[in-house]
């Protein structure tokens, strides 16, 4: 099930899948950074839209799909919170001390739940480039990226030797496997019969930051030994 992790690359046979590395790297940069630039109501219509085009065009299951939403999810529920917490402090410090009744405390304390949709802009935007950036990143291989950065670095310097595009091909593509690393930790958590509390937190984000500086430091070695 790795497969459903964030942002990892699917192996499959579509027009996506076959389009040139370079231009696959230069479609993520360019339509990211437009998707902050549309209207919130182009993205709303958007976004679905992907979803849609993923599942029907680009064989992405509902896991992949939800695993790559799940940044977007995690920042709503924390700018809601956010939102919560400042309500709960204004409807307190806008009542008449001393408080005279209960009554008096529950009066317009529904509205405390209510969302700040101040945030709504931001959050499509980031909705929208996210479920872009996944698409790319999930028909897109490391070797691919590799190749991809090559052939940008080379067009630029106009040499032939291309010593960066191993480096930048590795720092895209480290971000999907913190994602697997961590799924095999939690595997491996809940087999020993771990629950989901705060102490599985404590326990695996130091396991997670080992094994993800190991990773990066055997890449670097290769990346070096294939250089010398």
């Amino acid at each position: 099930m790795e497969n459903a992790s964030f942002f990892h690359y699917k192996a499959e046979k579509t027009f996506l899948h076959s389009l040139p590395p370079a231009l696959k790297i230069f479609l993520i940069v360019a339509l990211s950074v437009t998707a902050f630039h549309l209207p919130v109501f182009a993205c709303l219509i958007l976004w679905p839209l992907l979803i849609l085009f993923s599942l029907c065009f680009l064989k992405f299951r509902l896991a992949e799909i939800f695993s790559d939403t799940k940044p977007v999810l995690a920042y709503v529920f924390l700018l809601y919170i956010a939102g919560f917490l400042l309500n709960l402090s204004n409807h307190f410090s806008s009542l008449n001390y001393p408080v005279k009744s209960w009554e008096e405390v529950y009066s317009g304390f529904s509205k405390v739940f209510v969302p700040n949709l101040e945030y709504l802009p931001l959050l499509a935007h980031l909705a929208l480039s996210l479920e872009i950036t996944s698409i790319f990143y999930r028909t897109t291989s490391h070797g691919q990226f590799k190749d991809g950065f090559a052939s940008i670095e080379m067009f630029f310097t106009r040499k032939e030797s291309s010593p960066l595009s191993d480096t930048l091909a590795l720092a895209l593509v480290f971000i999907p496997r913190i994602s697997v690393f961590w799924v095999r930790l939690e595997k491996a958590w809940y087999s020993r019969g771990g629950k989901d509390s705060l102490s599985k937190a404590l326990s695996l984000f130091p396991k997670l930051f080992h094994v993800a500086m190991r990773e990066g430091y055997e890449k670097s070695l290769a990346i070096q030994n294939r250089n010398e």
